[in-house]
């Protein structure tokens, strides 16, 4: 097994999204906490905090946040500006993934609030609702197929390590 890293495009070359939709009003705050390219935002839906959620050139006037399995997700009709231009940054498949899904299919999201860390490893990624544990430090992508440190979120350690079958950047 290898990981596959896949650069997301939420758009195609006409402005259209990529994945299925649904469109709602919002705004952005700020540029993305856990997606670290310059068309990638954090953005809000009344109370509900959305990242990240891309914006395009060819798509002016809304952004979109998919959801966890990247299959689907919200597309959102800017009620504001962007907040600032975007940073002149592209897109790397050697950025810090935001979205990972295990080799047992488990999809977990970068965490973009308050967490906590055992011997200096955060818990940085929280798994699939329902499940009580987490990925902990970032991947090792030295080796095929990456793989990330696992643990419940009231681990004491970590010595779990699981397959990575999917990485988003």
């Amino acid at each position: 097994m290898r990981t596959t890293v896949t650069s997301f495009q939420a758009f195609n070359s006409a402005g259209a999204p990529t994945i299925q939709v649904q469109s709602k009003p919002g705004h952005c705050i700020a540029p993305s906490l856990t997606a670290s390219r310059g068309d990638a935002w954090r953005c809000v839906i009344g109370n509900l905090i959305l990242d990240p959620c891309f914006s395009s050139a060819q798509a002016h006037g809304v952004v979109v946040c998919p959801d966890r399995q990247v299959n689907g997700g919200i597309s959102i009709r800017l009620t504001r500006a962007l907040p600032r231009p975007a940073p002149r940054r592209s897109r790397s498949l050697s950025d810090r993934p935001w979205n990972i899904e295990l080799a047992n299919g488990q999809h977990c999201l970068l965490s973009s609030g308050a967490s906590t860390a055992i011997h200096g490893v955060r818990l940085n990624y929280f798994c699939d609702p329902g499940t009580r544990y987490g990925l902990w430090g970032y991947p090792n992508t030295r080796a095929q197929p990456w793989t990330i440190l696992s643990g419940p979120f009231t681990a004491k350690r970590l010595s779990q390590r699981l397959a990575i079958l999917h990485a988003w950047t």
